[in-house]
């Protein structure tokens, strides 16, 4: 009995240490996030002093030439942003087992990309360095919500985290894989006790038998955090709530009240997991891609929009969305919206991301908004419709109705021969009358977009065209492509044809049922 207890008093000692300790770091780590805009350019300075000697004397430092750009801002002006197909020959060459093509160290892996069509259609090569910033993403992440939510122990809570299959293939010796299944697979030692599901159920294919064991596992735990793409947890959570009979998640989880999110906007999504752990939860998400974690969740979406800081061990050039001016990340103004290149040092130079941003602030700390995707949103007049206001008129669809559609597409629609807003929502729940559903989306679009409003009261644009469509059609999609890293799914067309195409390549039953623009 004396021994037990002793144990006991140790275990406590060892976590009160543990927790300490990550508190001392995590607040080190917050003041290396919290950089303010002449702090971030001085940041850069140092990442391309950094940059220059991890890439010397590779094919892409030579192609550049690299060794005659002294500084940041000279070489954001010399070097052109890229899109993926020019760096596809350098990454064929590393398939290939070639060396000192991109970089000087061994490729550890190749990350795959999810596309909005479920397709993969970029390979991204990861050495060291690469998979380094990821884990240091984690960690910044970390501080912020060690800074912002009071009493949070992040090293000894039980929590969920969910990533993809950790391996998709291996090829020359090299595995291919999502980035949230090769991060899955490396928690840090310290973690691995407290996090579910366990790596062996990680690695099961069968979605069914994973799912199982993961309810199975996790209900067993006090979870306090979960980390995942929004679609996996509501997944997740809809599971355990079959499976253990209870009304409400916080009915098996009291002490669950953060959640970590990436891969899409949470807004969308905020309310139904609300809904389903039967309380208002914290919300922190990492703005990542294939490419790099470019951005950290700066403040708690709880009940506002996302914001995010720059991730500081990246470079950064944008292009105003009016002007297409290069400007460094010192030059960039508070209200400005710019398109969004990164350079990351496995030697993507002035990579496109072809997001849009939107500057929030430059002090204390350098904030942006993510806008949406260059060339996407809907313009049928003139009225320019922005993917964050699509979002945003959906968002108010969903507090209109107190509860959630599960997805939605917009495409052009015509009504009485005049173009207009066609929207496709996807609810086994939404039993209420189509022209209420159409009102209500109007009117949301109208404050949402004034330039909307002002084609609508001109009679440019009729009112909006919805239909409704079971949820069981997407529920289908998500099974044969749950597995993808990101998981995301197109949401705007901008034009009629795309969608019919989207259609019949992605969702045919929808077609069957006579969906189309």
């Amino acid at each position: 009995m004396l021994v037990f207890s002793c144990k006991q008093t140790w275990r406590k000692k060892m976590k009160s240490l543990k927790r300490t300790v990550s508190k001392i770091l995590l607040n080190n780590m917050y003041l290396k996030i919290s950089l303010d805009q002449e702090g971030m350019q001085q940041k850069q300075e140092e990442n391309f002093v950094e940059l220059k000697k991890k890439l010397h004397s590779t094919d892409i430092y030579r192609d550049h030439g690299l060794n005659n750009i002294e500084s940041y801002d000279n070489f954001i002006q010399r070097v052109s942003s890229s899109e993926y197909d020019k760096f596809a020959p350098y990454v064929e060459s590393l398939v290939g087992q070639e060396s000192r093509v991109l970089f000087k160290n061994r490729v550890q892996c190749f990350g795959l990309t999810s596309g909005t069509s479920g397709q993969d259609s970029k390979r991204v090569p990861y050495n060291k360095d690469m998979i380094d910033i990821f884990k240091r993403a984690q960690k910044y992440q970390a501080s912020v919500i060690n800074h912002i939510v009071g009493g949070i122990d992040l090293v000894n809570s039980p929590r969920l985290s969910y990533g993809s299959t950790p391996k998709n293939y291996t090829a020359n010796g090299v595995e291919y894989g999502y980035i949230s299944g090769i991060l899955s697979s490396q928690t840090p030692k310290m973690l691995k006790k407290v996090t579910f599901p366990s790596q062996e159920i990680l690695e099961i294919e069968d979605w069914n038998e994973k799912i199982q064991r993961i309810v199975e596992q996790s209900t067993l735990q006090d979870i306090q955090i979960a980390s995942a793409i929004p679609t996996y947890l509501i997944a997740i959570f809809e599971e355990v709530l079959k499976t253990t009979g209870k009304r409400y998640i916080k009915d098996i989880w009291p002490n669950l009240e953060t959640i970590i999110y990436g891969a899409t906007p949470i807004d969308s999504y905020k309310e139904r997991i609300n809904e389903l752990v039967g309380k208002r939860l914290n919300y922190f998400g990492v703005y990542a891609s294939t490419e790099a974690p470019i951005g950290i969740g700066i403040n708690n979406a709880k009940d506002d929009k996302q914001l995010y800081a720059f991730n500081p061990d990246l470079i950064y050039s944008f292009e105003s969305t009016e002007t297409s001016e290069v400007l460094s990340i010192g030059k960039v103004v508070a209200g400005g919206e710019y398109l969004l290149n990164i350079t990351t040092p496995n030697g993507f130079l002035n990579y496109t991301m072809k997001d849009i941003v939107r500057i929030k602030s430059t002090s204390p700390i350098l904030t942006f908004e993510i806008l949406g995707r260059q060339g996407s949103g809907i313009n049928l007049g003139a009225e320019k419709t922005s993917d964050q206001q699509v979002l945003d008129t959906v968002v108010e669809l969903n507090k209109s109705l107190g509860k959630s559609v599960d997805h939605y597409f917009l495409s052009p629609g015509t009504r009485d021969e005049r173009a207009c807003y066609k929207w496709t929502l996807f609810s086994n729940q939404l039993n209420v009358d189509v022209k209420f559903l159409e009102r209500i989306l109007d009117e949301a679009m109208s404050l949402s977009n004034p330039d909307y409003l002002d084609c609508r009261e001109q009679g440019i644009i009729a009112s909006p065209v919805v239909e409704v469509v079971t949820s069981e059609i997407l529920d289908e999609y998500f099974s044969r492509f749950r597995e993808k890293g990101q998981f995301k799914m197109k949401t705007v067309f901008s034009c009629a044809d795309s969608f019919n195409g989207f259609i019949k390549s992605v969702l045919p039953e929808l077609s069957v049922v006579g969906i189309s623009a």
